[in-house]
């Protein structure tokens, strides 16, 4: 299965409006089915959110609002009417079937009326429960915290497994590219007082943005901007490194006598070859 979001959704990632990657996606979801596929709807979802995002990154314009709900309301109308899908436990899929922020549709006019189990909705409370935590860790104080109290929020037990640690490395990433400026238009790097390069690379570490391998556009664009900003928070630590070590060097080497000596051997040079020229007119008188 194809990592491109645009390509899975059948779209042109230049051209696609978010109004075009909403009836592609419900499109999809005719034949795509929870139940019958776990994989599939889990890809196609994340397509969906990660197109619409690219979208709205690179600043097109939205399309109006009724043509993308006409297309959703077709999606749901196709639906049968006793169909209740059940998304695969252990799966964010509250956060992958909740709209963004920006969009105004109820989960009628999606064209899939989810109503997520009592483990599922248990799932996405421990994770936005640490989540939060962890902001507050991360921002509370104007100096940054310290990284073994970063590690124990994200070391939680209650966040211990791998489709918690998955979506947790995700959603922390997102809330560092956001914070530091990725997603403004144009992008413009800023580190923020309590992002410390320690508490940074106690995070990289633990997550590993910056050494995993990836194929998907998107994520590397996301990964190589939290590389960047790590090497402009090591740039001015690595300076004042580089003269501390040639400050030592300097001390250790003592002070620097060339110039002295040098002056004395031509001063002697001068007094020998006096004497020789004295002695040799004596010689000739």
């Amino acid at each position: 299965m194809s990592s491109d979001p645009f390509e899975l959704l059948g779209l042109n990632p230049r051209t696609a409006t978010d109004a075009d990657v909403r009836r592609a996606y419900a499109e999809r979801l005719k034949v795509t089915r929870p139940e019958d596929d776990r994989a599939g709807f889990v890809a196609l979802r994340q397509a969906f959110e990660q197109a619409r995002e690219r979208v709205r990154w690179r600043g097109d314009d939205f399309e109006d609002e009724d043509e993308a709900d006409e297309a959703d309301t077709e999606a749901a109308a196709a639906q049968p009417i006793d169909a209740a899908p059940q998304a695969p436990a252990v799966v964010d899929v509250q956060a992958m079937l909740a709209q963004d922020d920006d969009e105004d549709d109820d989960d009628e006019d999606d064209g899939y009326d989810y109503q997520p189990s009592a483990e599922e909705a248990a799932y996405d409370a421990r994770i936005t429960r640490t989540m939060d935590a962890l902001v507050d860790v991360l921002t509370g104080s104007p100096f940054g915290p310290a990284p073994a109290r970063v590690l124990s929020v994200i070391d939680d037990d209650a966040v211990s497994g791998i489709e918690e640690y998955q979506t947790m490395q995700w959603r922390v990433r997102q809330f560092l590219c956001d914070r530091t400026g990725m997603f403004l238009d144009p992008p413009q790097q800023r580190v923020p007082d309590w992002l410390t390069l320690p508490v940074f690379d106690a995070l990289d570490q633990y997550y590993g943005w910056t050494r995993q391998p990836v194929t998907n556009a998107y994520v590397r664009q996301l990964n190589d901007w939290m590389a960047g900003l790590r090497r402009t928070m090591a740039a001015p630590l690595k300076s004042k490194a580089d003269h501390r070590r040639e400050a030592l060097a300097e001390l250790s080497a003592g002070p620097d006598t060339s110039k002295g000596s040098s002056k004395w051997l031509w001063i002697g040079a001068g007094i020998l070859i006096f004497q020789v020229v004295r002695v040799l007119g004596g010689l000739g008188g």
